[in-house]
């Protein structure tokens, strides 16, 4: 069995590195929804707030499948690490402009990533069969 190459293995890091992360940003989205006063915009705060979690959660759930599923290989692995990177990227873009200039950090994290998954080696790796 050929070694998974270090780009490869760069990939799967971060990957596990993101879910925790992603995953602790939608429960706090998910957790400041649940405790909003209802008042004259207390609903449509909660479901902003809700809608605010939901690419989060898919970004650490996409995350984790693409980590485990990276040792196998695969072409549909690839597709998924570069829709991870997206998604990631686009996340971190929207943070930066709303919120705070540190989200940023994800959106160059998520160009990295993009990167690596989009490579000569990486695509190398995914596209060989496994036994």
């Amino acid at each position: 069995m050929p070694y998974m190459p270090t780009a490869v293995r760069a990939v799967r890091v971060i990957r596990f590195l993101v879910v925790p992360v992603s995953g602790t940003v939608a429960l706090r989205f998910a957790v400041a929804g649940a405790t909003v006063r209802s008042g004259a915009f207390g609903e449509l705060i909660m479901g902003l707030l809700f809608l605010k979690a939901l690419p989060f959660a898919a970004l650490a759930v996409l995350s984790l499948v693409v980590a485990l599923k990276t040792a196998k290989g695969g072409n549909g692995v690839r597709v998924g690490a570069v829709v991870a990177g997206w998604l990631m990227i686009g996340t971190a873009v929207v943070g930066a402009l709303t919120h705070h200039r540190a989200w940023s950090a994800g959106a160059v994290l998520g160009a990295v990533l993009l990167f690596l998954a989009t490579g000569p080696d990486t695509r190398d790796w995914f596209d060989t069969p496994r036994l």
